[in-house]
């Protein structure tokens, strides 16, 4: 571990962080790294990472045609998560469902500005810092079957894309990382991807580094390492081992285990609007269990 040159460590009290986002989220590979690392290097110091994160959210409240129901749009429950979960800090990942798989649109892109910008307002109300995370590259080279459409078509989805989607996230990136003076951070996770799959590209030309929208495992360790600089100011030399062998250790599957009970109950206590609901304990009983939890993970870190 160490602290980048000429920043404070963040490491002197703890944080309560919550994290709202679309699937890449929702899905917390890199949350569950983060609260990994913390109670490893970091036991006796009180940090809290809340999994908020619902599959197919916007913050443009937007769908495409052909999407089975109304993309859920963060606005819409942003204000209950806030009051419900008390952040310090709160971390905002949209992005790559707000373009909804089309070409550039002026329209699209003001809706999704309007929502980011109005999210940070009503987080920086709430008394929480608002952090912005841009969204991961679009990887066409990664798609399973899905078919990519050139130019000119009249309806696009996630899955049926625009061929040159990536153009469109990176536009979407660019004006996210021109928010520094609005947002208490913007963290750039585009950049850091991209150049991971370029090197691995490089050594392996059939390399996937996902399925085209959501990353692997190594891209959720690239944005956990790029959330560990930027907003703690660490710099790891090497990959821990919870990453490179997850299933072997069995701190990282306690945490994971952690991770998914309070994520689910949190979820369905704050509510939202995408219809696939997940099975969550009331939220008061996930606080037992997940104590239980915690006690295991004692064990092994003190």
């Amino acid at each position: 571990m160490t602290p980048n040159e000429g920043k404070e460590s963040q490491l002197t009290s703890g944080k309560r962080i919550i994290f709202l986002g679309d699937s890449i989220t929702d899905e917390g590979t890199f949350i569950t790294y983060l609260d990994t690392y913390f109670e490893q290097h970091t036991p006796d110091i009180p940090f809290t990472f809340i999994n908020l994160g619902i599959s197919s959210e916007t913050a443009s409240g937007l769908t495409e045609a052909d999407h089975p129901f109304p993309r859920p749009c963060i606005l819409d429950r942003l204000a209950r998560a806030l009051e419900e979960s008390k952040p310090d800090w709160v971390v905002v990942g949209y992005g790559m469902n707000d373009g909804i798989y089309a070409p550039f649109s002026i329209e699209r892109f003001q809706a999704y500005q309007n929502g980011i910008l109005t999210a940070i307002q009503m987080i920086h109300q709430s008394g929480a810092k608002a952090i912005v995370m841009t969204p991961p590259p679009f990887d066409p080279e990664s798609m399973n079957d899905n078919v990519l459409l050139p130019d000119g078509k009249k309806d696009y989805s996630y899955k049926e894309p625009y061929a040159r989607y990536n153009d469109v996230v990176r536009y979407y990136a660019n004006w996210l990382l021109s928010l520094d003076s609005t947002a208490d951070e913007v963290v750039n996770i585009y950049d850091p991807l991209l150049q991971h799959r370029e090197q691995e590209r490089e050594m392996n030309p059939s390399y996937r580094s996902g399925d085209g929208i959501h990353p692997n495992s190594d891209g959720h360790w690239v944005i956990a390492k790029t959330l560990l600089s930027r907003l703690f100011h660490i710099t790891l030399e090497q990959m821990p081992d919870f990453v490179e062998q997850p299933d072997k250790s069995h701190l990282f599957q306690l945490i994971l285990q952690r991770q998914q009970l309070l994520g689910s109950a949190w979820k369905e206590h704050v509510g939202h609007t995408n219809p696939s609901k997940k099975e969550a304990l009331p939220l008061e009983l996930a606080f037992r269990r997940g104590e239980e939890i915690t006690k295991q993970i004692r064990k092994i870190v003190l």
